[in-house]
């Protein structure tokens, strides 16, 4: 069913050509501050100002379009539809990825520090969990992200074989982790030990009766996620590390 937001009358999500086009152009073109002429970046640096303040359901190229004062026909000479224009959205707020410690603490801390920048991305921007993925990336922000993830991972004794697919599920359980945070409702969180407690049969569910009341599975908790990323990560990178030639 084709969209309704999209120019060119296109099905299905765009080209990786195309994106990867206005990406790059995207990227080279002077900031929101340093130009008013209606351009690819004014409109994309727009367009995440809006979902910052109001979230990606209620994005259109209209709502941008009023906006920057003009039709959403102007926007179309520069943004070839929403799909592109989400996709560029995506690659500008990523930004540029931390770069390595100096003096560098080794391939270890180089990805904590990775996966630490790229949750605080997430829960500065909530709405990137929720833009669709269509293919690997293709925006220079995105790649650089890539390859700064893939850059200490290389180090760390892996196969080559093994540094994407590894790097991919980095990447993708920050991503959906960051996206549970930002839509899990604290007060449902301390509330979900009271309702298991009422409703587990331990003949039925052995382990989740026996971690009640424990750290990590606490009544009392806030809903806070954080903890679980880290302690994911650091059990990932336990095992890459004890592998036989890492180092």
């Amino acid at each position: 069913m084709p969209r309704a937001d999209r120019g060119g009358g296109q099905d299905g999500p765009p080209d990786p050509g195309s994106v990867a086009e206005l990406l790059w152009r995207t990227a080279a073109e002077p900031g929101r501050k340093a130009r008013h002429r209606l351009s690819a970046r004014l409109i994309v640096d727009t367009a995440v100002s809006l979902a910052d303040a109001e979230g990606l359901g209620p994005l259109s190229m209209q709502r941008v379009a009023g906006e920057l004062g003009c039709t959403a026909m102007a926007l179309y000479r520069h943004v070839p539809g929403k799909d592109h224009l989400v996709a560029a959205m995506v690659d500008t707020a990523t930004g540029r990825p931390p770069a390595p410690a100096d003096p560098p603490g080794g391939w270890r801390a180089e990805v904590e520090t990775w996966v630490d920048a790229l949750w605080d991305l997430y829960l500065r921007h909530p709405w990137m969990t929720k833009a669709p993925t269509t293919g690997a990336p293709v925006g220079p922000n995105e790649l650089a992200w890539f390859e700064a993830l893939l850059s200490p991972l290389a180090r760390s004794g892996l196969d080559r074989a093994e540094l994407v697919p590894i790097a991919t599920f980095v990447s993708g359980a920050v991503r959906d982790l960051a996206r549970v945070a930002t839509e899990l409702d604290p007060a449902g969180a301390a509330e979900y030990g009271e309702v298991l407690a009422r409703h587990l049969d331990p003949g039925r569910f052995p382990v989740l009766c026996s971690l009640a009341g424990t750290d990590g599975f606490d009544e009392d908790e806030d809903g806070d996620v954080t903890p679980v990323v880290r302690s994911g990560v650091r059990r990932l990178l336990d095992g890459i590390e004890g592998r036989p030639g890492s180092h």
